[in-house]
């Protein structure tokens, strides 16, 4: 497993890290739209970090239907297992959109002393309290890969272990734990 170059939105009141397939796109164009940022790549450990979460398995599927789109590619074109893992990425690459957006988000998630994780399912309710604007998330309910489950499951296994493990922490964002920034 490589690590993958941390982006973080950073605002007076917060830092955000982004993780490709996990609505990304939505919360930094929300920020953009409501408030002054920049993109650091270090942590600042005197803010608060939130990140999204997703389901592993969800994730991977959107991420691989997005790559073989994007580089206009069917599922018999590739080898599969290559799907899981990334060398670093190159911000020159991130740039142009040219990374796997079905790498494991936890390789996002290390040494980013996360504060708030925020599950996908709980990310309009999240925005509504902290922005005053909920967004459509790019949803592609049409994805339809005639993959074998259980076979991307094997390769899962880590990031359930961690997702579960955040999902079941202290570190969820609930909405009852009100605004964090």
């Amino acid at each position: 497993m490589y690590f993958v170059f941390p982006e973080f939105i950073e605002t007076d009141k917060f830092q955000y890290l982004k993780i490709q397939k996990n609505a990304s796109s939505t919360v930094t164009n929300l920020i953009m739209e409501t408030m002054d940022f920049t993109c650091v790549n270090q942590k600042n450990l005197n803010k608060v970090r939130w990140t999204v979460i997703r389901d592993p398995y969800e994730r991977f599927i959107s991420g691989l239907a997005y790559d073989l789109k994007r580089h206009d590619l069917k599922l018999e074109d590739i080898k599969i297992s290559d799907s899981f893992v990334s060398n670093y990425m190159h911000p020159r690459d991130g740039n142009r959109g040219n990374i796997n957006h079905s790498v494991s988000q936890v390789q996002y998630l290390i040494n980013a002393d996360i504060d708030y994780y925020v599950d996908i399912k709980d990310l309009n309710i999240f925005l509504k309290m902290h922005f005053n604007k909920t967004h459509t998330i790019n949803e592609n309910n049409s994805i339809n890969l005639n993959v074998d489950k259980n076979e991307i499951m094997k390769y899962l296994t880590l990031d359930y272990k961690i997702y579960n493990n955040i999902i079941s922490s202290s570190f969820l964002w609930k909405w009852q734990q009100g605004k964090i920034f």
